[in-house]
């Protein structure tokens, strides 16, 4: 059918934006990171990704509501992002309970990978919390973002369905039983494909491509 066919291309890009997501975790990018690169608010998206493929793991019964004693601050921006503390320590495989007792020093002579983790996930409140001026927030965009992209639907006799195709780019196409159905399927496409193209340029920036091809 022609929706099938159309639902295993959306199928295969969403394949290889999960693909790209794992090469960006193993290579050193955090969930934050790369939750930051689709300028999502929160982690569910990538970190369900990683966890489904078995690269950050399940969470115990027992983390469920537990409390740590951590800074307010940073209990509310993880809250913000949908994560708990035991969670996000998930994403960064560390012990919670270690982690949240190194993070109670205040000395720069006993920061920790904790400390770090804190500084590159939540800047501002890193700096709030041990002082010194936060970086600059980094954007990322497609580099080959199409600002004001054509788009065309045409009828296909052999397929027997409508043709949606951005005509800059001929690569980005959908397929649906009528205009709505072809429209409404290009938008899912052109995002996917827009999302790749977001974590590619991330991927470039850290030092990552090659391992994301």
């Amino acid at each position: 059918m022609a929706t099938g066919d159309n639902s295993m291309q959306t199928k295969d890009l969403e394949l290889v934006l999960h693909e790209k997501i794992c090469a960006a975790y193993v290579g050193g990018m955090s969930v934050i990171e790369i939750v930051r690169v689709f300028w999502h608010w929160r982690v569910d998206f990538v970190h369900g990704v990683l966890r489904k493929a078995k690269l950050i793991p399940v969470m115990a019964r027992s983390e469920y509501g537990r409390a740590y004693d951590i800074d307010a601050r940073l209990i509310k921006e993880l809250e913000k992002k949908g994560y708990s503390f035991g969670r996000w320590c998930l994403g960064w495989k560390f012990d919670p309970i270690e982690a949240a007792a190194n993070l109670k020093e205040i000395s720069e002579e006993k920061f920790g990978e904790a400390h770090e983790a804190v500084r590159r996930d939540f800047p501002e409140v890193y700096f709030e919390i041990y002082g010194g001026t936060p970086p600059p927030k980094k954007i990322w965009s497609a580099q080959s973002d199409l600002a004001n992209p054509s788009l065309s639907i045409t009828w296909d006799n052999a397929q027997n369905v409508y043709v949606a195709k951005v005509i800059e780019a001929p690569d980005i196409t959908a397929i649906g039983h009528d205009w709505d159905n072809a429209l409404l399927k290009m938008r899912s496409v052109q995002r996917l494909h827009k999302n790749i193209r977001k974590l590619d340029s991330a991927l470039e920036n850290f030092g990552l491509i090659e391992s994301a091809k």
